[in-house]
């Protein structure tokens, strides 16, 4: 498992200054362990372990008490079943949301990261294509713009992906999306949206329920 963090960030990017909007606040949750799955020419969209099951559980246990008011989900598989225990115990509304996609939505083959052996120049070339794209980066920004406007002054969970966690994170922050910005499973970071309109990242990688786990 990657070293877990609680990382408070001032760290504040301009976004549409004219806003007034009250603060929002974004607990992005990356999603579960999933299965690997080689090939699959409908499109590679693999369930949870057993594993990945259990740290849903226990992430779901964390937010509890938190005040999260709806819920938003990739429509990926890993991530509606990491997202089930969490709707269930806040019993709160939830949206599935296709922006919020990891970048390998339909391609045929997936591997963990924990699974991969040295990558090759190729396979490296394809992940920076898709993570880095025109039409990922602005899909994965506005869809986040668009929930932020639709929930002024409310707390709101994000069940997405590595990458789309990454592109938010990295924008924030004013720096290259080539520089991967890598989460633990079902971790939480953090984004507040203040009245001013500017984005802060307010914590990163949270994943403390993580540890008795593996």
């Amino acid at each position: 498992m990657r070293d877990c963090a609680h990382i408070d960030l001032t760290p504040c990017r301009p976004h549409s200054p004219e806003s007034t909007l009250p603060t929002v606040e974004l607990v992005l949750v990356r999603h579960a362990r999933p299965e690997r799955i080689d090939h699959d020419p409908n499109g590679a969209n693999p369930a949870l372990t057993d594993l990945g099951h259990r740290q849903a559980a226990a992430m779901a246990r964390y937010l509890a008490d938190h005040p999260i008011e709806h819920v938003y989900v990739s429509p990926q598989l890993r991530a509606q079943q990491t997202a089930s225990p969490l709707i269930d115990t806040l019993s709160v509304p939830h949206t599935t949301v296709d922006g919020v996609a990891e970048y390998d939505l339909g391609h045929s083959m997936y591997i963990p990261g924990e699974e991969y052996g040295p990558m090759t120049a190729e396979d490296l070339d394809e992940l920076i294509e898709g993570l880095t794209g025109d039409a990922f980066q602005s899909r994965v920004l506005e869809s986040m713009d668009l929930i932020i406007n639709e929930n002024p002054g409310r707390t709101v969970a994000v069940v997405c992906h590595g990458g789309v966690i990454s592109t938010l994170v990295a924008d924030i922050l004013g720096t290259d999306p080539r520089n991967y910005f890598d989460t633990s499973y079902t971790s939480v970071t953090r984004v507040r949206a203040s009245r001013s309109g500017r984005r802060s990242l307010a914590s990163f990688n949270e994943c403390h329920w993580l540890r008795d786990l593996d």
